[in-house]
């Protein structure tokens, strides 16, 4: 199952958030931009009203209105969106003209000389209407004076005010939403660039630099807990395994002395064939001692001393030094490339362990008549055989330590491969067997280069 991002999360759920309040924040300007500009279109059938109200005729019976000829152009209009009525105190429509809502009923009271206002609904087309009524009197009997206006009305001032409104919003608002998702990312990215520092010290941590800690500077202070836990485990680790590493290099190194001086003494009181196997098995012994001492040295914060030199050449020479032992046994050791150069940076005397390990091994675990095969490549030893090969379920587990092939025969404690391959990446370089070798085991040693 894939991880969840953090970063797509944070991204999602701030992104979210931003269009939800974007979304409210312009429901708001919607609804109050509305109600303000029904007050407008109510304060300007309002002014329409008192226009009106000049143009009466005083002292007629019924009243009557005399327009002026603008407003008689005004409400003459085929498409008018505002109309007028004279209305008598029960409803009766005396004159009208323009918009007309017939079914509109009278405002509920008087409004002691002031303008009343209506925002009703017509029966008969559903429309929204908005009126400014005035309510009159004179001696022939109470009236009423209206304005009337078509809220549906595409044309309307509403309309139009709200619908140029929003046309002109929808590109401001998308732009704004591009812009916050844009710093939401970015803010998230620089968030995320301490965890990502940290990440990659902690990805450095080996065997090799148990020392080091992790850094909490810049962290949120949220992840400062966790990094110095880890910082804590850290310091654990390396006071355990730095106990392990000293009981095992002073155990090795206490066995040296008794080793040789119990071979010395058993030489100097009993002949060869007296002592027959023992000197083989001290030999062992001491061996052990000496690749424990090296792995413990491996092991530690030790700076050995690094220089350029010449892989191909320090295997040349490891490889004159076994010849006689793989005569002995009747394999061949074949320098393939004997010109060649591999310029390295390292330690040559390490290397010579690396070289010495596996030619022995190969002259130890393959038949004889087998030959062994030295070459070189763009930064590269190769060390191959004929033999019958490793197989895969055993390569696995092949440079582990104390780990042996099932078919492993004669003397050894499963070392040797475990410290070459420690010695190349203390070095910086990488030991590997090759699985796509066509026949026997093909071991790859990449060096890194001078500098």
């Amino acid at each position: 199952m894939r991880a969840p991002s953090l970063l797509r999360a944070l991204v999602v759920r701030l992104t979210i958030v931003v269009v939800l309040a974007l979304a409210g924040s312009y429901l708001v300007l919607y609804f109050e931009f509305r109600e303000g500009l029904w007050g407008l279109e109510g304060q300007s059938i309002a002014i329409q009203v008192q226009d009106l109200r000049a143009s009466i005729v005083p002292g007629t019976d019924p009243p009557r209105l005399e327009l002026p000829r603008h407003l008689q152009a005004f409400y003459a209009q085929p498409d008018a969106l505002n109309g007028y009525q004279l209305l008598s105190a029960d409803g009766t429509m005396l004159a009208s003209g323009g918009f007309s809502a017939p079914d509109l009923p009278l405002p509920a009271g008087q409004g002691g000389g002031q303008v009343v206002m209506q925002l009703e609904t017509d029966a008969v087309s559903g429309s929204r209407i908005m009126a400014a009524a005035l309510h009159l009197d004179d001696r022939h009997g109470p009236y009423w004076l209206r304005v009337v206006r078509n809220l549906e009305d595409p044309e309307s001032l509403v309309a139009q005010l709200m619908l140029g409104a929003l046309d002109e919003l929808y590109w401001p608002i998308a732009l704004l939403l591009v812009a916050v998702v844009s710093v939401v990312v970015v803010t998230v990215l620089s968030s995320l660039r301490s965890l990502r520092a940290v990440s990659y010290q902690a990805s450095m941590l080996s065997l090799y630099r148990l020392d080091e800690r992790l850094h909490a500077k810049n962290l949120p202070r949220e992840l400062v807990p966790l990094v110095q836990a880890v910082n804590a485990s850290l310091g654990r680790l390396e006071a355990d395994y730095r106990v392990q590493r000293e009981f095992t290099a002073n155990a090795a190194h206490e066995l040296r002395t008794p080793l040789a001086t119990l071979r010395a003494r058993l030489e100097s009181r009993f002949s060869a064939q007296e002592l027959g196997d023992v000197t083989f098995e001290i030999e062992q012994l001491a061996r052990l001692v000496e690749q424990l001492l090296c792995l413990a040295r491996l092991d530690s914060q030790e700076q050995f001393q690094f220089a350029a030199f010449d892989a191909h050449a320090v295997a040349l020479e490891v490889a004159r030094e076994l010849a006689p032992v793989a005569l002995e046994s009747e394999h061949y050791v074949i320098a393939t490339t004997p010109d060649a150069s591999v310029p390295a940076y390292g330690n040559a005397t390490l290397t010579r362990l690396v070289f010495r390990n596996l030619i022995e091994n190969a002259i130890q675990y393959t038949p004889a008549g087998t030959s062994i095969t030295l070459s070189a490549g763009p930064a590269t030893v190769i060390i191959a055989d004929d033999g019958p090969g490793i197989a895969a379920d055993t390569a696995a587990s092949l440079f582990e330590r104390f780990r042996r092939g099932p078919n492993a025969s004669g003397s050894g404690a499963g070392l040797g491969l475990a410290i070459a391959k420690c010695i190349m990446e203390r070095q910086g370089g990488r030991l590997s067997l090759d699985a796509n070798a066509a026949r026997g085991a093909r071991f790859v040693m990449e060096f890194p280069e001078p500098e």
